[in-house]
């Protein structure tokens, strides 16, 4: 009997120790401690990257940061980056020139994931609305911060006036000002001499706020900030009916990118199936690399031979496999949040928030291109080749250039050193199709709602979602619940023995 009853006790203290010792599965974290002055939410995936990115998705005016939840969810489930969505705690957030106040508030949700493990060289930001202009104050204020966004849409950096909470400059005027007077904007905040972050923007030909009046000077500011040329050319690859002009660097590189909406497109953003797009653009299918930058790397060098004359070795092993297209996002499965027509207290018309009447799956992203395969090591004089280094998943090196059987024996000098391969290996996938639009969309000159659901399928919770039999990927605990039940029974039945 007392058998019995320590040996249930010491299954049931096994398995309470195991779900203790789980990690978090895929979950969102509200109000996660960064440490910082605004609150915000953490999304971790099951699956990081080595090491993970980080991007940080910026809500609109009248929202909150849980409506930022779904945009790109399933695009770091496939390719392992942090979201961070801060919430404004207001109608909308400060976007103004300086390194203080809520641009210094997201730096430090940064800082802070950077210490989890997040990689502090691939930093991005992405916002619609008053987001849209807070990721263009960020990339032009902290270049060394950031290295790439994209803003659907947002003013130039300097344009949102200091203390503004209710964008008081939606509807107005662009001033009249040269690309050398944008660009002083940002650098009479933080000179920097280093390479300005990529930038992506995005507007509604008939924005009611006349964002896209703006669309020009964005581009003049940031051409100016990275000292290229400020007259674009036609890119390829738009969503049908918008119009897409590319910047780009000597190189060739694409770093400033606008894409202009057809006539009949209004303000809101959030349902037009972009947030694939912007994970294309930004790099994030990718394991390494940055936007405008194609950064698939090329195969390792074979290691040479051994000096020594022994038996006939293996040449080198094969290269990384090339990546494959990327499939189209899913549709999601929450409802958008309704219409408010809702004015703000200011009665100046607040930035609306998105959102729709109806769920949209976005479109997919351009097929990713594949990794350079490495070519295999070349077989030395009498002596084994080194193994050609392969590639690993994402563009890991191995460590090339080990010596055959041969190049060991007799008294031949040492091997040589195998070339270790490079960043090459699977090419990214495709983008991940856009992600559900979340949260209300404004009534004329009013403020949007923050409702919306945002297509979390894990839940919101205060800490990491770790329930068992609900949420995604929660198979193993109750697989270990299964077995403790079984234990049990088993415990039970020698018990009436």
């Amino acid at each position: 009997m007392n058998r019995n009853r320590i040996s249930v006790c010491a299954v049931l203290a096994a398995v309470l120790g195991l779900l203790a010792a789980s990690p978090c599965l895929a979950a969102w974290q509200n109000s996660y401690s960064f440490g910082a002055t605004l609150q915000g939410d953490l999304y971790t995936p099951s699956k990081l990257g080595t090491p993970p990115a980080i991007l940080v998705a910026i809500h609109y005016c009248s929202g909150n940061s849980s409506n930022a939840h779904g945009w790109f969810q399933t695009a770091a489930d496939n390719n392992g980056f942090y979201i961070i969505a801060p919430n404004a705690g207001k109608n909308c957030f400060d976007s103004s020139a300086s390194r203080d106040g809520d641009k210094a508030a997201i730096v430090k949700m940064v800082d802070a994931v950077v210490k989890l493990g997040g990689d502090k060289s691939r930093v991005f930001a992405a916002g619609l609305s008053s987001g849209g202009c807070m990721t263009n104050t960020l990339l032009a204020i902290y270049p060394d911060i950031f290295v790439g966004g994209a803003a659907m849409p947002g003013f130039p950096a300097g344009t949102w006036p200091a203390g503004d909470t209710s964008c008081t400059k939606c509807g107005s005027t662009p001033p009249n000002q040269t690309a050398q007077q944008w660009g002083d904007m940002a650098r009479k905040v933080f000179s920097w001499s280093g390479t300005y972050p990529c930038v992506q923007q995005w507007v509604g030909g008939a924005d009611e706020y006349n964002f896209n009046a703006y669309l020009p000077d964005v581009a003049a500011q940031f051409t100016n900030l990275m000292g290229i040329s400020g007259t674009g050319t036609a890119g390829s690859g738009a969503p049908s009916g918008w119009t897409r002009t590319v910047y780009k660097d000597t190189s060739g590189n694409v770093r400033v990118e606008t894409n202009l909406g057809p006539s009949t497109q209004k303000h809101d953003l959030s349902s037009v199936g972009l947030f694939g797009s912007v994970i294309t653009f930004l790099g994030l299918d990718k394991p390494t690399g940055a936007c405008g930058i194609t950064s698939t790397g090329t195969g390792g060098a074979g290691g040479t031979g051994g000096t020594t004359v022994g038996t006939g070795g293996t040449s080198g092993g094969t290269g990384g496999t090339s990546g494959g297209g990327g499939t189209g996002g899913a549709k999601d499965g929450g409802a958008d949040g309704a219409r408010d027509g809702g004015t703000d207290a200011s009665g100046t018309g607040g930035n609306p928030g998105p959102g729709d009447a109806s769920s949209k799956g976005g479109t997919g992203g351009p097929s990713g291109s594949g990794g350079t395969t490495a070519s295999g090591g070349t077989v030395g004089s009498g002596g084994t080749s080194a193994s050609g280094g392969t590639v690993g998943t994402g563009g890991s090196s191995s460590s090339g250039g080990s010596s055959g059987s041969g190049g060991a024996t007799g008294t031949g000098g040492t091997t040589g050193s195998g070339g270790s391969s490079a960043s090459g290996g699977s090419g990214g996938s495709g983008g991940s199709g856009g992600a559900p639009a979340s949260g209300g969309s404004s009534g004329s000159g009013g403020n949007a709602s923050s409702g919306g659901t945002t297509g979390n399928n894990n839940g919101n919770s205060a800490g990491c979602a770790c329930a068992l039999g609900s949420g995604n990927g929660r198979g193993g605990a109750t697989a270990v619940m299964v077995a403790a039940l079984l234990g049990l029974a088993v415990l039970r039945r020698r018990r009436r023995g």
